[in-house]
Order: structure tokens, then sequence, then C-alpha cells
């Protein structure tokens, strides 16, 4: 899970935790066409993705950039979100139900990173 940020049309920061695959090239994110994220990036689509490693809270990594391409074909975004289900919860499939399925109305977010921040262990005394 990481922290997706962007911002509104009004200029105001966005943020939200949301599941991500790295494919070698993008950062890949499945949304909702009516969520508040994919409504921001459409009207600016420059965007900060920060992961914080959950063994050691002072070492993350960041990441600036542009959502480069939007997926909107259905069954590939639909195929997206399960390989996201099964990376995060274990299961094939996001949906349970052939009616949940039915409705599934998501994009994929191509996230190209401009810029990477690692931030390194911090030592304490």
């Amino acid at each position: 899970m990481v922290t997706l940020a962007t911002v509104s049309t009004n200029r105001q920061p966005y943020t939200v935790a949301v599941w991500r695959r790295w494919d070698g090239e993008f950062v890949r994110i499945v949304t909702n066409i009516n969520s508040r994220k994919y409504k921001n990036i459409q009207a600016n689509p420059k965007v900060s993705v920060i992961a914080i490693d959950p063994k050691n809270l002072y070492r993350f990594l960041g990441l600036n950039g542009v959502v480069e391409d939007i997926i909107s074909d259905r069954e590939e975004s639909l195929a997206e979100l399960n390989l996201h289900s099964k990376l995060f919860t274990g299961k094939d499939n996001y949906y349970v139900t052939a009616e949940e399925e039915a409705n599934h109305a998501s994009v994929v977010l191509k996230i190209r990173p401009a810029r990477f921040i690692l931030q390194p262990k911090v030592e304490t005394i």
C-alpha cells in the first residue's frame, strides 16, 4: 500500500492510500472513474507517491511523477485490479459476486516516475 497525492481543481492537496503495482517502468494504480483522485488527475496529471517501510518507519520511498497514460479498457482494468487483489489479499478476484464485477467502472493510471527519493534508515542514539 502507498499514499497517492494529487491536487484538486481548487489547488488543494488530496491524499489517499491505494494499492499499487510496479511493472518495471510505471507505477500502476486502479481507480474508479467517479473517484476524487481520478477527477483530480484529469485536471492535473502530476502526482506524488510515498511508501513507508512497515519494518522501519524511518525508511521510505517517495516519487514524483506524471500520469502518462490512463487505460480505460474495462477488461484490462479489471485484470489489473485482480492482480492487485492477488498481491495484497491473496485472492484471485477483487469482486466477490458477478453482480459486483458487472458494475466495474475503473481505469488504470500509469504513473511515470520523474524523481525518486529514498530515505535510508535513520540511526537513533
